[in-house]
């Protein structure tokens, strides 16, 4: 049985993932990440490339980029002037969010008893 304590801690983490779910609560940004992840190369993609690849401006794909790393999401590597953008390898903020969802389901089906 989930205490006040466990759901106040699933608040909490909720409130943690706030970034990652905005991050992929936008259309422009799910586009860049499907972009990122049926790229053929697995060094990541510049922003040219994703510019290229959708109807986005330049400006506008930096700042999708840049809300998409920050919620960690994306890395970045840079060789020389050039950024190359790919996905988190570790996937945590996809591992945590997950987490969190479980654990709400878990709670959820445990009051519908």
């Amino acid at each position: 049985m989930h205490t006040e304590e466990d759901f106040s801690r699933l608040v909490s983490d909720f409130s943690n993932c706030r970034p990652v779910l905005a991050a992929l609560g936008d259309e422009n940004r799910l586009h860049i990440m499907y972009q990122i992840l049926t790229a053929a190369t697995p060094t990541g993609l510049r922003i040219g490339d994703i510019e290229r690849r959708s109807c986005l401006s330049r400006p506008a794909v930096s700042r999708h980029l840049k809300i998409l790393k920050d919620a960690g999401v994306l890395k970045i590597r840079r060789e020389g002037t050039r950024s190359f953008y790919y996905p988190d390898p570790d996937m945590n903020s996809f591992t945590t969010l997950i987490s969190v969802l479980q654990r709400a389901v878990d709670f959820s089906k445990e009051h519908q008893r």
